[in-house]
């Protein structure tokens, strides 16, 4: 008989302590909001979350780097569009002055306003986003262009991480674009012959300039379309990012977050459990206690 009341206190007893551990770990998430704290507490969920995490993370970094990229993009597309806007002008001034009727004088003049033009040209190369030069390729810590136009960059085209693994081109070659490198209209000399004609009175070399300027803009609207093209990729490859590293958290909070509902619910249970455990092994230690005496 007591062999008996010893099997069942020691059953109460068990059934005691696991209630009272469910309760303490179902207590735990409630408090908690987190199923998975530690990796003890479910070792496969613990190295996805770490995983989804990790993706999270390199998720923001792409994106921040193609918001970054789109940014710079769009501000390279407004000064291609100055450019134009003032190769249009000095195209209109040479078409203007090529016209016999005008003088040496009025040619002067407008040459001094062609060279206002070549100035602010260069002005407009040497843009700066942040602490970056838009135009230097990678040599992107100082002014690409002197006040003469020589180009003092690189010929290096910056790239920047749009998917793992898969690099987008994020800048123009400006030596490309502008002073004809490879095979093109050097816009700056065009633009600084031009002024050199019309201070000298050289009607032919107005008229030549003419075709260089329309042929220039040409080029440099090519480049525009480029890097508006760029921007394009660049804001799809942050939006595709965002979604992704959201689709990471969610699958990460899936892993590692409670329904807090349902967690109320078991918890709300344990307790019951709790309660009746605690009863029966205190009627099997009563029990117990009278066989004694």
């Amino acid at each position: 008989m007591r062999v008996s009341d010893g099997y069942m206190y020691d059953l109460a007893n068990r059934r005691l302590m696991r209630s009272r551990a469910e309760s303490t770990v179902v207590g735990a998430q409630v408090s908690s909001g987190k199923r998975v704290e530690a990796p003890w507490d479910d070792a496969a969920a613990a190295g996805l979350i770490t995983r989804f995490a990790q993706d999270k993370v390199r998720q923001g970094a792409m994106q921040s780097a193609a918001d970054r990229a789109s940014e710079e993009l769009g501000a390279v597309d407004s000064a291609f569009q100055q450019v134009v806007t003032t190769l249009s002008r000095a195209q209109e001034l040479a078409v203007q002055l090529s016209n016999d009727t005008y003088n040496a004088g009025d040619r002067a003049s407008a040459g001094v306003e062609v060279q206002q033009l070549f100035q602010s040209v260069v002005s407009q190369l040497n843009i700066r986003l942040g602490d970056r030069y838009l135009f230097g390729g990678t040599a992107d810590q100082a002014p690409p262009f002197d006040a003469t136009g020589a180009y003092l960059g690189d010929t290096n085209t910056r790239r920047v991480e749009i998917a793992p693994g898969v690099l987008q081109d994020a800048s123009i070659r400006a030596d490309s674009t502008f002073r004809g490198v490879g095979g093109g209209i050097d816009v700056l000399t065009s633009l600084s012959n031009l002024s050199t004609a019309l201070g000298t009175n050289d009607a032919t070399g107005i008229r030549a300039a003419i075709q260089e300027l329309a042929d220039g803009m040409k080029q440099v609207t090519a480049s525009q379309s480029r890097a508006g093209a760029m921007m394009n990729v660049f804001d799809v490859a942050s939006s595709t990012a965002r979604i992704n590293g959201d689709t990471a958290t969610d699958a990460r909070a899936q892993l590692e977050d409670i329904d807090i509902f349902d967690a109320s619910t078991r918890f709300a249970a344990a307790e019951r459990a709790l309660e009746a455990s605690m009863s029966a092994a205190a009627k099997s230690f009563k029990l117990t206690l009278l066989d004694v005496l």
